[in-house]
């Protein structure tokens, strides 16, 4: 009587950590790839805010100009207080506030402004420096600290007194 041997067919546990080593290889690349993408995303989404909030301070302080131009006063009225030194400005109720560095921004219903609504990672400050009697130049700068470092957006601009 001859014993016969029984073989069992299946895998071993090398052969399994390799299968599992290679699937996790293979998932752990769009996953890093996926979450590098959603960072640049929101890096996107916080550059763009702040270009339009200082956009937004920009437009704002040209139109006090205008404003103050067409009513026949000094061309940088309720703006003097800001030549040479940083100011904050709230865009939805109008306050200019001199002599501070940066203003936290807070959102409500109606846009970003200073008071009231949720904190915000972004802070707005401008400063006038006055070139000539009939010009002066306006830097409006935007804060924010992003996922991984502090951020800054600068826009420049050029006010002229036109009616002289």
């Amino acid at each position: 009587m001859k014993l016969s041997k029984t073989t069992t067919k299946g895998f071993t546990i090398i052969e399994t950590l390799v299968a599992i080593t290679i699937l996790m290889i293979s998932i752990a690349g769009p996953l890093t790839i996926a979450h590098k993408s959603f960072m640049a995303a929101i890096q996107a989404r916080d550059q763009l805010t702040a270009s339009y909030l200082a956009q937004d301070a920009m437009e704002y302080i040209k139109h006090i100009r205008d404003d103050n131009m067409l009513n026949a006063s000094n061309w940088l009225a309720h703006l003097d207080a800001c030549i040479a030194q940083k100011c904050a400005i709230d865009t939805l109720t109008g306050a200019v506030i001199a002599g501070i560095t940066t203003f936290s921004l807070t959102k409500t219903q109606n846009g970003y402004g200073h008071s009231g609504g949720t904190p915000t990672p972004f802070s707005r400050s401008f400063s006038i420096t006055k070139i000539h009697d009939n010009q002066a130049r306006v830097t409006v700068e935007v804060r924010w600290t992003g996922i991984t470092r502090d951020n800054l957006v600068t826009y420049t601009s050029e006010l002229f007194n036109v009616m002289k």
